[in-house]
């Protein structure tokens, strides 16, 4: 069921572009504003009729400190995402994803003791000459597909240390940023109409809704399985891109897409455990 939620949360924001394209006179600082905010306005009601979704032994001041450090990693890459979606760069996204499931297959290695398997680091060195590879024949660094997988790829691992229950760890991430939101959309709203209004307020469950599924999957998902369920995402941003959106894709991106993916095929096989020979039945 964990596991279940964690690929829906990504399915979601995989059809996510579809919603923003529709975004592209605003601007992606006012979109995350609007998303903010209005997330925080729903956490707010719903804790006012539920208060004991939220633990308060729970709300230490390492807790919510840490709350806050995974709510700029998610604002930072979500602004992203918006930005590459609404000025028609979803390929850049749907790289970014495709790169974020090895970082944080990385970080849990690094910061958890995840086991990391001769496939995974055969599959981190093909990431990493895929980066290269774009380098080289787009002569530039992906930039945008970086900062969005870095910042993503942080705020899952920093989910992990955080004690506090899924409400109240989503509660905080959003709680902390509203006033800077709301006085963001106070200062730069002149000229909305109620439908610009209304699909900005939208933007909130839209996004809300899969942050709660993630977290209800990190909390007994390892992470190793949680990066493997990342695929969905990039996979259903590159059909976006090429086949409704028809985006150019450069040389970079074809050479990194394809070791991308060789990538991913190495990384979920799995290796068979030696086969001990049972010494009881010996003679």
């Amino acid at each position: 069921m964990y596991t279940f939620f964690g690929a829906l949360a990504f399915i979601i924001w995989g059809l996510v572009p579809v919603y923003f394209h529709q975004l592209g006179e605003m601007s992606p600082a006012l979109i995350l504003s609007n998303r903010i905010f209005w997330s925080a306005v729903i956490l707010l009601v719903v804790f006012f009729f539920k208060p004991n979704l939220i633990d308060k032994k729970q709300c230490t001041a390492r807790n919510i400190s840490i709350a806050f450090v995974a709510g700029i990693m998610m604002n930072l890459s979500w602004l992203g995402f918006v930005y590459a979606t609404i000025t028609n760069n979803i390929m850049a996204a749907s790289l970014a994803f495709y790169i974020t499931p090895v970082f944080v297959f990385f970080m849990g290695f690094v910061f958890f003791k995840e086991e990391l398997k001769s496939p995974q680091k055969v599959a981190l060195f093909l990431m990493v000459l895929a980066i290269v590879s774009y380098v080289y024949l787009d002569q530039q660094l992906p930039v945008l597909s970086l900062a969005i997988s870095l910042s993503f790829a942080s705020y899952i691992a920093i989910k992990k240390l955080i004690k506090l229950n899924t409400f109240g760890a989503i509660f905080f991430e959003h709680i902390l940023f509203a006033p800077i939101a709301l006085w963001y959309i106070m200062t730069h709203s002149d000229g909305l109409s109620t439908l610009n209004w209304a699909t900005l307020i939208g933007a909130a469950p839209l996004q809300l809704i899969p942050i709660l599924l993630l977290s209800i999957s990190i909390l007994k998902t390892p992470l190793s399985k949680i990066s493997l369920l990342q695929y969905i995402e990039p996979t259903l941003h590159l059909t976006l891109a090429i086949w409704i959106y028809h985006e150019p894709i450069s040389s970079g991106q074809k050479c990194a897409l394809i070791l991308v993916i060789l990538s991913i095929m190495v990384s979920s096989i799995k290796m068979k455990k030696p086969h001990k020979p049972n010494l009881a039945n010996k003679s």
